[in-house]
């Protein structure tokens, strides 16, 4: 997997993250008289690392500006460009400010047709609450054109408290929304804890829920002035986000804070 180019803050791009494509293929063949041979073969249809610009525009009513670190996975029908934060704006010196429309470039390996992007802050500085207008990518190698429009806060203020958006294209969406009711769907989802002696959890809990048609986002399960998640204790939580389909599976965690982390789980019911 060749490189030659920086990984450095200071270098090149700025990028410290780089995706690499094979370019060789080295076997080894035993031969008749018991030495082995390298074999090098050159990689047929190799995968094509594709360059994307990233314009970020935020709303232009009041407070809409974040000083807050910004976070973007982008996901098309060949994979995803895993988690990316967007550091230094190509178009303004201070980044993310009302009003305003902020671009970015990563190099990714072709990711095919683009239909969904995760964008969230990390809720840091002294004004993080964003409210994010929209996102437009342009794949600069192909150049096709995606839209995911957003028109809400990231806050744990505002709205429903989010601080992670789970965008859908623009052009995916109207195609494939007769296979998915996009509307709001709240799932009711109860946990039991076990009663075996230190059952009980001190830790924050986390759910994901997945289904046929995507996922639900890692999601929080508290609820204010309650203690959760004690030994033989059921606990109830009302989580709202698009219909999923047909459910698949439920991934569960802690993050193991606390005194008392350790957690026996009886049952996820959804």
């Amino acid at each position: 997997f060749p490189c030659e180019r920086w990984l450095a803050k200071s270098e090149d791009d700025g990028e410290i993250v780089r995706e690499l494509v094979p370019s060789d293929i080295f076997t080894e063949k035993l031969m008749k008289d018991g030495t082995l041979k390298q074999i090098e073969e050159e990689v047929e249809d190799p995968l094509e690392v594709h360059t994307y610009k990233i314009s970020v525009f935020t709303g232009d009513i009041y407070g809409a500006g974040t000083d807050a670190n910004v976070f973007l996975n982008i996901y098309g029908d060949l994979g995803d460009t895993g988690e990316r934060k967007l550091g230094k704006s190509e178009t303004n010196f201070n980044k993310f400010e009302r009003g305003q429309e902020d671009t970015f470039t990563i190099q990714a390996v072709d990711l095919g047709i683009l239909y969904k992007i995760k964008i969230r802050h990390d809720n840091s500085m002294f004004s993080p609450d964003w409210f994010l207008e929209k996102v437009e990518i342009l794949d600069e190698t192909t150049e096709e054109s995606f839209v995911f429009l957003c028109e809400r806060w990231l806050s744990k203020k505002k709205e429903d408290k989010k601080i992670e958006r789970t965008l859908y294209e623009q052009v995916w969406l109207q195609l494939n929304i007769t296979e998915w009711i996009l509307v709001p769907v709240k799932y009711e989802t109860i946990v039991v804890t076990g009663f075996e002696k230190g059952a009980g959890t001190d830790a924050n809990v986390f759910i994901t829920i997945f289904g046929l048609n995507g996922d639900s986002g890692k999601r929080a399960l508290k609820q204010k002035f309650r203690n959760l998640f004690e030994r033989g204790k059921t606990n109830r939580f009302y989580l709202e986000t698009l219909d999923m389909g047909e459910l698949k599976k439920v991934r569960i965690e802690h993050d193991n804070s606390g005194l008392a982390p350790g957690w026996l789980v009886e049952r996820v019911e959804i």
